[in-house]
């Protein structure tokens, strides 16, 4: 397990997360919006999905609902420079308050994305 998929428009802030995930021994897909998200989802197997909250063509919230349609196994992990935006998810998202989601400010230092990751991984290895 360790299929990753990192959504965001920001190319070196993907490809960023992308190396620090690999060197870490991480299988790791790209997408530079939602929709091209979707598109990843449905030929690759996602353990996890790292996603930019506020990206043209399609946002990560919108993202995420449609995401979990289509899969809803795959955890997520918002990522946002603008957290007063996820207020209210925050109260009322059932993922996030039973731990399935989690929410990373920006800018992320390594250390933190590394844990984050590791600790939803590691809690969807235990679950099987």
């Amino acid at each position: 397990m360790g299929h990753i998929l990192v959504v965001d428009d920001n190319v070196m802030v993907r490809e960023a997360y992308t190396e620090l995930l690999k060197h870490r021994g991480y299988d790791v897909v790209q997408a530079g919006h939602g929709e091209e998200a979707l598109d990843v989802i449905r030929d690759v197997i996602v353990d996890l999905a790292i996603v930019d909250v506020m990206m043209p063509v399609m946002g990560g919230l919108e993202f995420r609902q449609r995401l979990q349609d289509l899969a809803p196994e795959i955890e997520t992990i918002l990522v946002t420079g603008q957290p007063d935006r996820l207020e209210d998810l925050m109260e009322d998202d059932s993922d996030f308050q039973a731990g399935r989601l989690s929410v990373l400010y920006k800018p992320v230092h390594p250390v933190k994305l590394l844990a984050e990751v590791d600790k939803r991984l590691m809690s969807l290895a235990a679950a099987l």
